[in-house]
């Protein structure tokens, strides 16, 4: 099993109620498939719609998680 902390800006923050929680998932469990089992029912949206970072480093959806990894989950952002 593999230990990690998520962190959640702008309103992802706010569909998930706070801005870190942790979570234990399955080895060899990437970004988009944990977005998708774990975070996809509150967050309301596809994982194609989120940018990550994984220990302060942009990361694919592909990417495989590791014991100890910090997941941002990074809103799509838009200007005016």
């Amino acid at each position: 099993m593999v230990h990690i902390t998520v962190i959640f800006f702008s309103y992802a923050a706010d569909r998930m109620k706070g801005r870190t929680q942790e979570f234990t998932v399955p080895a060899g469990t990437s970004v988009a498939a944990f977005f998708d089992q774990a975070l996809s029912p509150s967050m309301g949206e596809p994982a194609h719609h989120f940018m990550f970072s994984v220990n302060a480093e942009w990361v694919d959806p592909s990417y495989v998680l590791q014991d100890g990894d910090e997941l941002a989950v990074i809103p799509p952002v838009s200007g005016g």
